[in-house]
């Protein structure tokens, strides 16, 4: 059999340093399945060993390119792949505190099967999302509670896991409710305006607790279909006053949005365009995004191929 040539890239600081901890069975166990590995450890703050610099260093030499690490580890080589158009098919080995998109990946939780799936696996090809410039995989967000997934302390999250962002949320709530953007929202031929202390444009059918959309049936609820070329947008309305902040809390503990729920906004679109009267700050993938006057989102249907273990091998099991 034909040696596959993996770059693999590991960032050892993510989910309580998982992925120092796995990295002699991660080794061994693509070495068993004849695999020749290139192994870098990614340094963000490094010039040479940072996500991008390594991908577009070594962007032909490889049949695979593994990331180990959370969803910002993700983050940072879909951004990579998609700037130097590289169609090599990826590999993920999550070891962060939350892994959400894994999760909706259906990526298997044992590493054997993992990276057995990485190997001899069919490719997944999903939707990638684009704010202005910069790429994500599953959810762009502005407003309330978004800075708590890249403003929480690294040594607190690998002391305490997600538990670290619960934690941070808590400190931070008074703030985070108290802050309102004002927005201009176009989307295909309809449009509006208001004010608004959260928004997330995402790909995946559940997103913060909200799995009850309008129209859903319970199949559809469950199912999170990456490849259908559309955004699912959910916006938050800033509360004028108690019964506002009643409808949104009722809504966000019900986990379902009512047609016409005048706080809680839920529609799906290929594209999205937002004027802000004042910066709006971006959390991609749960990295810092940037912050912007004016943002065009747009989904790139099918953009990245991942290794998936093959349906028929996981129903055998």
């Amino acid at each position: 059999m034909m040696e596959k040539k993996v770059l693999l890239l590991i960032n050892s600081s993510s989910g309580q340093e998982k992925g120092k901890t796995l990295l002699y069975n991660i080794v061994e166990e693509f070495t068993k399945k004849n695999c020749e590995l290139t192994v870098f450890p990614i340094l963000p703050k490094s010039k040479k060993l940072n996500t991008e610099t390594i991908v577009h260093k070594y962007r032909d030499r490889f049949d695979l390119i593994v990331c180990v690490g959370g969803d910002g580890t993700l983050h940072y080589l879909v951004n990579s792949l998609m700037v130097e158009k590289i169609q090599t098919p990826i590999g993920y080995i999550p070891t962060g505190s939350t892994n959400d998109f894994a999760a909706s990946l259906g990526i298997p939780k044992d590493l054997k099967e993992n990276i057995g799936g990485i190997v001899k696996g069919e490719p997944f090809q999903y939707d990638i999302g684009k704010l202005n410039d910069l790429y994500f995989n599953y959810i762009a967000a502005f407003g309330a509670f978004t800075k708590v997934s890249y403003g929480t302390n690294q040594e607190l999250k690998n002391n305490l896991g997600h538990m670290a962002y619960i934690l941070e949320s808590i400190r931070t709530m008074p703030e985070n409710l108290s802050k309102s953007y004002s927005l201009k929202i176009a989307s295909g031929d309809s449009s509006f305006s208001g004010e608004y202390i959260f928004g997330a444009i995402f790909n995946s059918r559940s997103v913060g607790g909200f799995t009850g959309f309008p129209g859903s049936s319970i199949e559809e609820k469950l199912a999170v279909d990456l490849q259908d070329g559309e955004f699912e947008v959910l916006l938050i309305r800033a509360p004028k006053n108690i019964a506002d902040y009643g409808e949104i809390i009722s809504t966000a503990l019900s986990g379902n949005i009512p047609e016409n729920n005048p706080q809680v906004q839920f529609f799906k679109t290929k594209s999205l365009s937002i004027e802000a009267e004042e910066e709006l700050g971006w959390t991609l993938d749960g990295e810092f995004g940037g912050a912007y006057k004016e943002m065009h989102l747009e989904i790139l249907k099918r953009a990245v191929s991942v290794m998936l273990p093959k349906k028929d091998s996981m129903e055998k099991e």
